[in-house]
């Protein structure tokens, strides 16, 4: 596409450079899109970015409550992450933060030692948690697949890859307050606005370095997690070799993640319909050997989905396996939807017991869910 494809709140639906992927792609952007074609930002440094203005209510500014959670023990690590990311995050955009770069570091240790205790759990939990803002599950989400896919590389000292984690952490902070009021806003987005979108790379950039982060990988890998392998993404237009390594892991698991979320324009693409729609920008938009990897990490079907199997009865994923198309389920509704007292094991590489579809997020089924007997409740609480 030569244009940014956006709806009639000025979303993008698609972005300038993507390939349409069948004639059934193209009718329904033709009835539900509008075509914006102007001039790309013109950028050549970050010293120049002027960074949004402050918006009110700015919520992203006040720093959480530490109030006790009423939700099973099973998301205490996911909530206190979240506390933590959004406690630097207010003191960023206020800048009254001290020892910013070491806080996020330490929450990316964290999540790392999370990975390594129960990656499969920490993956459910942020598929199931139905409470939180966007933008805080979106970038732990993005950290979390970056230590995955990284932490398979041998004799890699952790430690190094924390900053890579502190840039998914950190990338959006200069959009945040934005995000959200995009989220409430129905009228077209204005020509500023529409910059906004394509600067805020840039623009957490300055944040971060105010805040004390001088590490030019990390910097770097924020400044350009918008950038496409064609050259069609922003703030610069880079290509190809010109995108850094981490910029690329950043892009791909932000990407993923992003399509897992229901957005206000568009319904969540889960499992397997992620990936495939993934898999073909490969090589074009994002990286190729990336990609591939993201798929052997990760599997068709990651923990935490609802679905249902050939039997016609309802599972739960609950472990990655060898089998990227057949994870461990267990059964947790009979064929008529019952919920059952005992969770039994299903075989996913069985012809009967073959996973057939994801169930929606809006299945009551989640909220009735015993954590205890899908995953033992394995947390590990963060601390500060």
């Amino acid at each position: 596409m030569p244009w940014d494809i956006v709806d009639d709140g000025g979303r993008i639906l698609l972005p300038r450079g993507t390939p349409i992927a069948d004639e059934t792609q193209a009718k329904s952007l033709y009835l539900r899109g509008w075509a914006l074609e102007r001039d790309p930002v013109e950028l050549a440094t970050t010293s120049g970015v002027d960074l949004p203005e402050s918006r009110n209510p700015a919520s992203w500014r006040q720093r959480p409550l530490d109030a006790p959670s009423n939700r099973p023990r099973f998301f205490h690590a996911l909530e206190r992450f979240i506390q933590l990311l959004e406690e630097v995050i207010a003191d960023i955009l206020t800048g009254k933060g001290r020892n910013v770069p070491e806080r996020v570091l330490q929450l990316a240790a964290q999540i790392q030692l999370q990975v390594t205790r129960d990656a499969d759990g920490l993956l459910a939990a942020i598929e199931l948690f139905d409470g939180g803002r966007y933008g805080s599950i979106h970038s732990l989400h993005a950290a979390t697949l970056c230590e995955l896919l990284l932490s398979q590389v041998p004799n890699q000292d952790p430690a190094l890859r924390r900053p890579l984690l502190g840039a998914a952490l950190t990338r959006d902070i200069g959009f945040l307050e934005f995000q959200d009021e995009l989220d409430r806003q129905s009228e077209p987005l204005s020509r500023k606005q529409q910059d906004e979108v394509r600067i805020h790379p840039l623009a957490s950039v300055r944040l971060l370095k105010e805040a004390g982060v001088h590490q030019v990988d990390w910097l770097t890998a924020v400044g350009q997690h918008h950038e496409r392998l064609n050259g069609s993404g922003y703030p610069h237009g880079l290509s190809g070799d010109q995108i850094t390594p981490w910029a690329r892991i950043i892009a791909i698991t932000d990407t993923y993640s992003a399509l897992t979320k229901t957005r206000a324009y568009r319904p969540a693409l889960q499992g397997a319909h992620a990936m495939m729609a993934m898999f073909k920008s490969r090589g074009i938009l994002i990286d190729e050997a990336l990609m591939q990897e993201v798929i052997r990490t990760l599997g068709l079907w990651p923990p935490g989905l609802l679905v249902k199997l050939a039997s016609g009865e309802t599972a739960v994923v609950i472990r990655r396996t060898a089998n990227l198309k057949a994870p461990e389920v267990r059964v947790i509704a009979d064929t008529e939807g019952k919920l059952l007292q005992i969770y039994q094991i299903r075989d996913a590489a069985e012809p009967e017991f073959l996973i057939q579809e994801v169930l929606p997020r809006s299945s009551p089924l989640r909220d009735r869910l015993n954590f205890r007997q899908l995953w033992g409740e394995i947390t590990l609480l963060a601390r500060r």
